[in-house]
């Protein structure tokens, strides 16, 4: 279904200027990702335009009539181009993009510019106030009325006629389903990029109420059908929004998401971990072994496998959230829980990204996207990283397994869950400081519509699948195997000056190397500091180590202790621990240093794979650095509090 309306010009099929934009502009949940997928088929790239912060997807597209190519920009949803004071948030990009082209534009023989905004005919009067503020801001404008197919099946009809001669601008009505969507939109952006720019005086004017009225009509009759369905919606959501069941399932539903991240994402990762050490394994012989063969498989080939590990979870979380954005039902879960969430400076949508960084900070960090506000988007990202990931799990595992392993199964759970809340407890109060001291201003009030409940569709969560994974590989992927082939530098490649130890003569060649390596030399060399948590140089390397990602602590004590390939079985090397003496004969390692090092845990950063990907989200090293700064800080002087405490309380 889809028409167009308005007057034509006697330049029809004339050629338009090279370098011409379309940008498409609209409310959130209006169709406007939908249709420049259909208008540009799914060809998008993300966009690098000058004094613009926020992702934005650009794409050419052929005007019919042989009027040429013309590159066509999908603008952040916005609600408003004159409510937000940020030139960081949607609105304020949007406003800065459409500004700098109209007056680029205006230069004489400048590629003209038009701005296409995309409305939703069931919120027809919601999305009439944004036309009326970019009808004084811009010299080209056009109408696309969306979801002309839902407003037909709620036995309604949008008069676009009606509406182009109320207004003064060309208008087309279509429903982004449609592939006759495409020509229809094509059309009209030629039209505008051809025709000389016209006052848009009625539009400015008008009242976006009344024009709805008049333009939106109800058909004769309703059918039973469509009856039937507005009472399905309404009985939803008396449960979906209902004070105290309503944030019970949403929780439940973010829950899922979580497991989804984990669980199912989780045996796909596992293959990926084999067969990237089955490739390292086939190489290795070739190269004839040595520090050539080991940085191969453990520095490129390591590094490449950590980060086809992550595809997963990136797929399944991408998955996750276009079904609940487009189905309708994250929008009233954001409304049910973002009371609780301002108090700590955050809203309700945070709450998918901090559920997430449970499983993984990775996928968390780029689950951000769905906040508008940027001061609110950014305080998540400072606090993501001290929830509870997977990868803490193991280490965790061997402390209390080592540690407390006679005091019984009830108090090893209770320690477990001890660390799960001190994640959650400290990114709370983390989230309450930084947004009085970092990251002050006000945060955005929230502004939100109840989205009818729609079928995604399954070519949109294919194309945005594959736009973030190849987002993912292209930065942050780059990025962990830089600093996995670094690490292994200072892992492996002997400390100038270094000396043998004799004690070593019969040891692997992998425990001679680390024994021997850069790190260790730096191990040794802060240990008198890092005594006070209870860690000596053997701790500090396995937390090098342990930086490429955080499981790889225990696999890094392993080598140290002569244990190279430490497992699921952590048995050996839990009987080194418990086993390793001082020179005076007292334990190296007590119950205090176990719990120094969970506090460590707790709060570091101890992942290049979440600095990366705080990288490519902010685009800038000042807030990674932030982070690990933070995060470092308050695990030292944890560590030093917990294992002196736990010390005196243990005599």
């Amino acid at each position: 279904m889809s028409g167009a309306h308005h007057p034509r010009s006697d330049g029809r099929g004339a050629k338009v200027a090279d370098g011409a934009v379309v940008a498409l502009v609209g409310r959130p949940n209006a169709g406007k990702s939908s249709l420049y997928n259909r208008v540009t088929d799914g060809d998008a790239r993300v966009g690098n335009f000058p004094g613009i912060t926020v992702e934005v997807l650009e794409a050419e597209a052929e005007l019919p009539d042989d009027c040429g190519a013309v590159r066509f920009v999908d603008l952040p949803g916005i609600y408003s181009l004159e409510s937000a004071a940020d030139a960081d948030t949607d609105e304020g990009t949007a406003r800065a993009f459409i500004e700098g082209r109209e007056k680029a534009a205006s230069v004489s023989d400048a590629p003209p510019f038009a701005v296409v905004q995309v409305l939703d005919a069931t919120r027809l009067a919601l999305s009439l106030r944004l036309t009326r503020e970019l009808a004084s801001r811009v010299s080209r404008l056009g109408l696309v009325v969306t979801q002309a197919d839902v407003l037909d099946r709620e036995g309604q009809r949008c008069d676009g006629e009606l509406l182009s001669k109320l207004l003064g601008v060309p208008v087309v009505v279509v429903s982004a389903r449609d592939p006759s969507s495409k020509p229809a939109v094509l059309a009209l952006s030629a039209r505008l990029l051809r025709e000389p720019a016209t006052p848009r005086d009625a539009a400015r004017a008008m009242d976006p109420d009344a024009v709805a009225k008049r333009v939106v009509t109800e058909k004769t009759s309703v059918a039973d059908e469509e009856r039937a369905r507005r009472a399905r919606t309404e009985k939803i959501d008396r449960i979906a929004l209902h004070p105290v069941l309503g944030p019970v399932l949403f929780l439940a539903a973010m829950s899922a998401t979580f497991a989804a991240v984990f669980l199912v994402a989780e045996p796909v990762s596992s293959l990926i971990d084999g067969a990237t050490k089955w490739l390292g394994s086939k190489l290795g012989p070739r190269l004839g072994g040595g520090y050539v063969a080991s940085f191969v498989n453990d520095g490129l080939i390591g590094g490449a496998g950590t980060v086809l590990a992550f595809l997963p979870q990136i797929v399944v979380l991408t998955v996750a959230l276009e079904l609940l954005d487009a189905s309708g039902y994250l929008a009233r879960g954001v409304f049910l829980v973002d009371r609780l969430f301002r108090k700590m400076g955050l809203g309700g949508k945070a709450l998918v990204p901090l559920l997430t960084a449970h499983a993984c900070a990775v996928p968390a960090i780029r689950a951000t996207r769905i906040l508008r506000d940027p001061r609110e988007r950014l305080l998540t990202l400072l606090v993501l990283p001290l929830m509870t990931c997977s990868a803490r799990l193991p280490t965790y595992s061997l402390l209390i397994s080592t540690f407390f392993a006679h005091r019984g199964p009830l108090v090893q759970s209770l320690v477990f869950v001890g660390l799960y809340g001190a994640g959650i407890f400290s990114g709370a109060v983390a989230s309450a400081v930084l947004q009085k001291t970092t990251v002050r201003g006000r945060p955005l009030p929230l502004v939100l519509e109840m989205p009818a409940y729609r079928a995604p569709e399954a070519a949109f969560l294919r194309k945005a699948t594959a736009r973030g994974v190849r987002g993912f590989l292209g930065d942050v992927g780059t990025t962990i195997v830089i600093a996995s082939a670094a690490l292994w530098v200072l892992l492996n490649v002997p400390m100038p000056g270094a000396r043998h130890d004799p004690s070593l003569a019969n040891a692997p060649a992998a425990v001679v190397r680390v024994n021997r390596s850069v790190a260790a030399s730096l191990g040794r060399s802060i240990e008198p500091v890092t005594r006070h948590a209870g860690f000596d140089w053997r701790i500090n390397v396995g937390l090098f180590g342990s930086f490429g990602a955080r499981e790889l602590m225990v696999g890094t004590l392993g080598v140290i202790y002569g244990l190279e390939d430490v497992g699921d079985d952590q048995t050996p090397l839990r009987a080194q621990l418990r086993a390793a003496r001082t020179a005076d004969g007292k334990p190296r390692y007590t119950t205090s240093t176990a719990l120094a090092l969970m506090a460590f845990f707790v709060f570091a950063c101890q992942c290049m794979s979440t600095v990366a990907a705080l990288w490519r989200e902010t685009r800038s090293w000042r807030w990674p650095l932030f982070v690990l700064g933070y995060t470092y800080a308050l695990a030292f002087v944890a560590a030093v509090i917990v294992y002196n405490v736990a010390g005196w309380l243990t005599g």
